[in-house]
């Protein structure tokens, strides 16, 4: 299972930027390089501090804690406290306001449980029980268009995780690439995937597609990704 677990290097310096650190062992130290201390994943920012954040696997999934660092950490925009905050796959791990930048990966394992979110768009006199609008079970895997419950799998699903769980954040195609076709990713220069943009917008067809009147809560940032507009 270790094998598809593993954090992205988004942002930070620019040689580790694009490379994937798996994460094998219990515990992965987050911090700033130097003389005397050698974080397991490390950075060269003087804004991320010696000992930042932690990675550490608690049972069969994994969590991240703050080590008391100067500039904080946060997990898809929210703080992080010493208290270990459970991580899902395709969430934003950010150091130091944004200085550093991490994608959180669990492809294929059990960790990706437990994330409900459910859209209110629903009609003012509808009542708390209605069937009326999206709602997105991403533990089942289960989409409800007004109570009608629709099937996607594969990819149609990892993309709608991907946009829905960075809601009204542009997410650029190499992003997409990334975080949809890992297993088609080739060590070049640019350290991404071999995938087309005709591939990822055939994607987003379909995807629009299957969720009928509500496709279009993806949109299109021209000359740059797509964005899931709540």
């Amino acid at each position: 299972m270790e094998d598809g677990v593993y954090v992205l290097i988004k942002k930070g310096d620019p040689e580790l930027v694009q490379k994937r650190q798996f994460l094998r062992q219990d515990e992965y130290t987050i911090g700033r390089r130097g003389s005397q201390l050698a974080p397991d994943i490390a950075f060269s920012s003087p804004y991320v501090s010696r000992r930042h954040a932690v990675i550490r696997k608690i049972g069969n999934r994994y969590a991240i804690s703050d080590l008391d660092s100067k500039h904080g950490t946060e997990v898809n925009g929210q703080s992080v406290r010493q208290a270990p905050q459970p991580l899902f796959h395709g969430d934003l791990i950010s150091l130091a306001k944004g200085v550093v930048e991490l994608v959180f990966f669990a492809e294929g394992s059990e960790l990706d449980v437990t994330r409900e979110f459910s859209f209110p768009l629903v009609q003012s006199m509808v009542s708390t029980v209605s069937t009326t609008g999206l709602v997105i079970n991403l533990e089942r895997r289960e989409i409800r268009l007004d109570g009608a419950r629709i099937h996607l799998t594969g990819k149609d699903m990892d993309l709608l995780m991907l946009l829905y769980q960075r809601a009204n954040q542009a997410v650029s195609y190499e992003e997409i690439m990334v975080s949809i076709w890992p297993e088609r990713m080739i060590y070049t220069d640019n350290n991404v995937p071999d995938v087309g943009r005709a591939e990822i917008n055939a994607l987003v067809y379909r995807l629009r597609k299957r969720l009928g009147k509500y496709g279009e809560k993806v949109t299109t940032i021209p000359r740059f990704g797509y964005m899931w507009e709540d």
